[in-house]
């Protein structure tokens, strides 16, 4: 097989190694949430090796990794042109393999979107499999102890499983996270997310970003619950935390804008507030689908008074610390009808901001009323006039008030949602697996 040319230089021939199967990561956009775990894994393990499994836009768009980690990337896929004579090529020289993926996409039958589904997923895990199996061969040497993790319970984990299997490596534990749309089947148009029952049955864990997703996947697969638990996730500690403002009125959102974030919802709780003479800005952080981001912005245009409000655009992650450390907002909000565990409140929490939520995924877990924060948690389908009412709310604190909620936000943080302390732990238990 030709070499790989996104294959960094080796590493150790001993020692521990992690075998982190990623979506997209270290290519960009997205999964910025991860830079912060990676550089604690790399320096709990000996070797951290970097798996991406889906098809990345350019090799040129790539985030620095740190020490001790490597990137080996699979040349599979691309994701700028049809693939159908790549997948061709694949079942042509590897047909029995390609009769495998048919075969078990088949068991959905007559449920052919199923089967489709089951197929796209086992012939895209097959593909990338095939294309850096022999690499991690040469790096998973008898005298190294290894385990395979996957950040998603989707591509990355079906990779993982084939690897094992393609290199025979039946010792090798492999667990995955799961988050979102990994989760919630109901979110997808099809309502189905394809071959659960073989994930489950070849992990050793799956670790939920929240309760609500560990006891929902135990509710839907009773017989793998005790292999489903809550492992949380975490940010780093703000640059400048404790800067919220109270007297600025300043509203901040932090998302894609796609329409799970229900945006517009948002921007007619806002106008509210100002016809109710209430003084507000709003910055939000994060773009999306070029046709949904300027429906949006004239949305907003057209219910909020000129200069109310800022659209800053795509930020990466060490921007938006950024930006919050030099802008004194007052409150963080966050609508959306799904959700994970929103790494963005995450970090509006490390900042000390008062939190309001819809009461959708892990939201609830992200306030905590009972250890002073402010009572944020709204509906699950909140009406505008109900967000107004949060934030007016929140506005009518008094000062001393509002300097307990900021305070009670950070030491939320600090005890749940700590990277230093999640995925140190985190750390910890991935090596007391290997073998």
């Amino acid at each position: 097989m030709p070499s790989n040319p996104h294959v960094s230089p080796e590493g150790s021939s001993s020692g521990t190694v992690l075998v982190f199967f990623t979506n997209l990561f270290p290519f960009m956009p997205g999964e910025e949430f991860i830079e912060a775990e990676i550089k604690i894994l790399s320096e709990r393990f000996d070797e951290v090796i970097v798996v991406p499994s889906l098809p990345y836009r350019s090799a040129s768009m790539q985030r620095e990794l740190p020490p001790g980690v490597r990137l080996v990337a699979p040349s599979s896929l691309d994701s700028t042109k049809t693939n159908t004579r790549k997948v061709l090529s694949f079942a042509f020289r590897h047909p029995l393999v390609a009769a495998g993926s048919v075969g078990r996409s088949c068991r959905r039958f007559p449920r052919l979107l199923h089967c489709l589904e089951d197929l796209k997923l086992d012939l895209l895990a097959c593909m990338t499999a095939e294309s850096i199996a022999p690499t991690l061969a040469q790096a998973l040497v008898p005298s190294k102890r290894a385990v395979f993790y996957s950040y998603w319970m989707q591509t990355p984990a079906r990779t993982a499983l084939m690897v094992r299997t393609m290199l025979k490596l039946s010792h090798v534990v492999v667990l995955s996270r799961a988050h979102r749309y990994d989760i919630y089947s109901e979110r997808k148009a099809t309502k189905y997310l394809p071959q659960r029952e073989l994930l489950f049955s070849g992990m050793a864990r799956v670790l939920t970003a929240s309760v609500d997703g560990r006891d929902y996947l135990r509710r839907k697969y009773p017989e793998y619950a005790s292999k489903i638990d809550v492992r949380h996730l975490g940010v780093e500690a703000a640059e400048n935390a404790g800067n919220p403002s109270k007297e600025e009125h300043h509203v901040v959102t932090c998302s894609y804008l796609v329409p799970v974030k229900r945006i517009p919802l948002l921007i007619d709780g806002l106008g509210e507030l100002q016809r109710r003479g209430m003084p507000v800005r709003w910055t939000h952080l994060g773009l999306g689908d070029t046709e949904h981001v300027t429906e949006v912005q004239s949305y907003a245009e057209r219910v909020l008074a000129p200069g109310s409000f800022e659209f800053a655009g795509h930020l990466t992650n060490d921007e938006v610390r950024g930006w919050h450390a030099n802008h004194a907002a007052t409150v963080f909000v966050n609508v959306s009808e799904s959700e994970g565990v929103p790494v963005s409140i995450m970090e509006a929490l490390a900042q000390g901001l008062p939190i309001i939520a819809s009461d959708v995924g892990g939201n609830a877990e992200l306030i905590d009323s009972e250890a002073g924060m402010f009572d944020g948690l709204l509906p699950p389908d909140p009406t505008a006039a109900e967000i107004a009412d949060r934030i007016e709310q929140l506005w009518n604190a008094n000062e001393k008030s509002y300097e307990g909620f900021v305070q009670a936000s950070l030491d939320h943080w600090n005890r749940e949602w700590s990277s230093a302390k999640n995925y140190s732990d985190f750390s910890e238990y991935l090596l007391s697996l290997v073998a």
